[in-house]
């Protein structure tokens, strides 16, 4: 009897020993199956700072129901307050010397009575070295600073050149979460998400959708895979360094899917 016992005993003991292997081992062994059972685990890649939202897409787009973000029939700086939106119009201009000046006048886009004039010159030299021209924008909120324009799909605007001999060539960005210094997370600010514009004499549409927004090549960082629609901070209109411009900005909305 006491031989069954210390066989028993020494069973035991090599179970416990086998026991307390597969223990040890088994964090090893779930990070080696983290992917499903007959399925490739997809490579991800590394993290961008800061949530990039999904960005919605569209075949066609059209000016959204609750969309307008200002007509300027108001007369006023401050745009629509609809939607949760209550912010203003504001301009910024280089520390070189670039002019801006803004005021809403007559006439507006398709015979409305009011629009956005921005008129001045900007001094000429190189963007790296502070010679970035100036800004005509516009703020979501009034108060904090993320504007959540995630049920969007973009933005629309009407514009034209005032005079003949003003500047065309613009820049339309939209500032979010990864790309404006206030938001606390890039290390190269203002590379906001846009698209470059040739405006015409004549009033003319442009629709830029999130999806098809891109940051300037070669600068910025973050460079995130996309905007964050769910965290946008800004509108602005730029016009770059060393040129005289006369500008004229209307009925500015955001896009929904058709």
């Amino acid at each position: 009897m006491l031989d069954h016992f210390r066989d028993f005993r020494a069973l035991l003991a090599i179970d416990l020993r086998r026991a307390t292997m597969i223990f040890a081992a088994l964090p090893f062994l779930l990070a080696g199956s983290s992917g499903c059972i007959g399925v490739s685990a997809k490579a991800t890649g590394p993290a961008v700072p800061g949530a990039v939202s999904a960005v919605k897409k569209c075949r066609a787009v059209r000016p959204a129901d609750d969309g307008s973000i200002d007509d300027l029939e108001d007369a006023n700086n401050q745009i629509v307050k609809t939607a949760g939106r209550d912010g203003y119009w504001w301009n910024a201009a280089d520390p070189k010397g670039s002019k801006i000046e803004m005021q809403v006048i007559e006439p507006g886009a398709g015979g409305s009575e009011l629009a956005m004039h921005m008129t001045g010159t900007t001094v000429p030299g190189k963007p790296e070295d502070d010679f970035w021209g100036v800004q005509l924008g516009i703020s979501f909120v009034s108060d904090g600073l993320f504007y959540d324009a995630s049920k969007y799909a973009g933005v629309a605007f009407k514009a034209k050149v005032g005079t003949p001999n003003s500047a065309r060539a613009i820049r339309f960005k939209m500032a979010d979460i990864n790309t404006h210094k206030d938001a606390g997370i890039c290390t190269a600010c203002w590379n906001h998400f846009g698209k470059d514009i040739s405006l015409t004499p004549e009033w003319k549409e442009y629709r830029v959708t999130f999806s098809g927004a891109e940051q300037e090549p070669g600068w910025g960082d973050p460079r995130p895979q996309a905007i964050t629609p769910s965290k946008l901070i800004a509108l602005n209109w730029q016009v770059g360094p060393g040129q005289t411009y006369d500008i004229w900005i209307d009925d500015v909305t955001f896009l929904d899917c058709e």
